[in-house]
């Protein structure tokens, strides 16, 4: 989608809103909204005093120091030193004239500290959640305590908007909101890729057995068979794995094996674009009978690993890396966990392009940093923001200090491009790591960093895909981006949420007890009553008015 028809996408969100809005209700939401307009009105009482001490251009960005209050995100694998320890933010505070006082919290935790916090009336000056949700809409769009910041993005963001300006498509589109305006700063790690779903075979089995590549279902189903009967491991034993996956496991579950059925799953949705822009409801579709069909006869004469229904990522990256698997799905072979076992005898496996269909990718912001409504010194929070963002600053809050000799860090190379000189070894890091802000679109990434082999990789993986077109026309992805209300949004999470676990319970039965008629219908007939119908429709409306290309 080009700049031009990003236009059309805005103004198709605020016709929706316009909508939408004249039948909101008083409540809650006008409470909290005017909590969050006193907020603004006390920070412009003292809006003369902070202009004199803030400047808009230039280094310090104030000129007597004053403390933004930051919300963090962080994964619940991550284990690091105080932010404020943390020699590049010791020097952005230096260079800002602005001190930074963080609240750490782990994703497991972080709904919860979240919605207590906007509950509260005590809210930070800004939130990072590169690594957590926040929902615009509702405390953005109804509740106003977050700021709409588009205008505020072109004054004081220069580093921000010359990269996303470089950029052909506009990679900020999917921040905007429903009434058309942007509440966060975008976070995006560009790595000119197009799809996460990728398909690996043991060579070394293949050859060990003298077979030929398989090219499609049929010939792939005789290659596991021949895995499990022919001892390509040369041991004297049965215990090779044909293949490995799980149930409802991120790039090793059931949604990243529908594409070879023709269907375009996601990793989020149960439901997907066509050719013909229509919104279609993956789990009643035929080819997911047969994808259930497949499953159970790979179940059934174990071909597939046995431990499919309860085991975990975890668990099947250790598998992995075991190495004695046949076929398995993955996002690339390198810097995955499973190095040195089956990314050192499995290669790319490029299937039947005629009935394959895999999620298209956009690589498209998702929402970085948010400022509150209460935040009293809002341009410099934004410049402040910024800084981040200055390519040695940012390159340090994520990969640890330049020229670093403790197994962190990064380096300019000979042809003045930054490599990664972090072997990802620390545990106990003295950066943010992918936590902090990262606005790294295709232009700016391609021209300031020297690619690693693993996104190199990937990159390669999807130029392939993409020439022998096996990507799904309408990227899934502009079904996030769809102009919704927040009311639509709390509905479709409910609604969300009972066909994921209806689809996930009903694949453990197909996969273990068989696909019949009568089982069949029964599951159908299930989302007859969730409201599944209204739910399509939602968001083919919506869709209708992205005038999409």
């Amino acid at each position: 989608m080009k700049k031009k028809a990003v236009a059309l996408l805005l103004a198709a969100a605020m016709a929706v809103t316009s909508l939408a809005g004249c039948g909101s209700s008083a409540g809650s939401g006008e409470s909290a909204a005017s909590e969050g307009a006193a907020g603004t009105e006390a920070g412009s009482a003292s809006s003369e005093e902070a202009s004199s001490n803030f400047n808009a251009e230039g280094y310090p960005i104030v000129n007597d120091e004053i403390t933004l209050k930051v919300m963090l995100a962080i994964r619940d694998t991550d284990t690091m030193i105080a932010p404020e320890e943390m020699p590049a933010v010791q020097r952005l505070d230096e260079l800002t004239g602005i001190k930074t006082e963080w609240e750490v919290i782990k994703g497991s935790d972080w709904n919860t500290k979240l919605n207590l916090m906007f509950a509260s009336g005590e809210y930070p000056d800004v939130i990072i959640a590169c690594n957590g949700t926040v929902d615009d809409e509702e405390y953005g769009v109804t509740q106003q305590l977050l700021l709409p910041l588009d205008d505020l993005i072109e004054q004081y963001m220069p580093n921000y908007t010359s990269r996303r300006d470089a950029e052909e498509d506009d990679p900020t589109v999917s921040l905007t909101a429903s009434d058309g305006q942007k509440y966060s700063v975008g976070y995006l790690v560009g790595q000119n890729i197009n799809t996460n779903q990728h398909y690996f075979i043991n060579q070394e089995w293949l050859d060990a057995l003298g077979l030929e590549t398989p090219t499609d279902m049929e010939s792939l189903t005789e290659v596991l068979r021949a895995f499990k009967t022919g001892d390509p491991n040369g041991n004297g034993e049965a215990d090779e794995v044909p293949l490995e996956m799980g149930l409802d496991t991120g790039f090793y579950g059931v949604r990243y094996l529908l594409p070879l059925f023709g269907i375009p799953c996601d990793p989020d949705k149960w439901i997907y674009i066509d050719d013909d822009k229509k919104v279609q409801f993956v789990a009643t579709q035929d080819s997911f009978r047969e994808c259930m069909e497949w499953l159970n006869m790979c179940y059934t004469e174990g071909l597939v690993d046995a431990e499919l229904l309860s085991q975990d990522a975890n668990t099947i990256e250790t598998k992995l890396k075991e190495g004695n698997v046949g076929f398995f799905m993955a996002w690339r072979l390198v810097a995955m966990g499973f190095d040195e076992g089956v990314a050192k005898n499995s290669v790319f496996w490029m299937p039947d392009t005629e009935a394959t269909n895999c999620y298209r990718y956009l690589e498209v912001a998702k929402p970085g940093a948010f400022v509150t409504a209460t935040n009293e010194n809002v341009e410099a929070t934004m410049r402040w923001l910024d800084a981040m963002l200055e390519t040695e600053t940012m390159f340090s809050l994520y990969y640890g200090e330049q020229d670093a000799t403790d197994g962190t860090g990064w380096t300019y190379n000979e042809n003045g491009k930054i490599d990664t000189i972090n072997d990802g070894t620390v545990e106990v890091r003295n950066y943010l790591d992918c936590n902090t802000m990262f606005w790294a679109p295709g232009q700016y990434i391609s021209k300031t960093f020297n690619m690693p082999e693993q996104r190199t990789e990937k990159t390669n993986y999807c130029l392939e895909s993409d020439e022998a077109g096996i990507i799904q026309k309408y990227s899934n992805d502009y079904l996030d981006m769809a102009p919704l209300t927040s009311e639509q949004l709390q509905s479709i999470t409910l609604t969300e949420t009972d066909i994921n676990n209806a689809v996930v319970e009903n694949i453990a039965s197909f996969v273990t007890n068989g696909v019949t008629d009568d089982s069949w219908n029964s599951f159908v007939s299930l989302f007859d009553g969730m409201g599944v119908a209204d739910y399509v429709q939602m968001y083919q409306d919506a869709i209708d008015t992205m005038e999409l290309e």
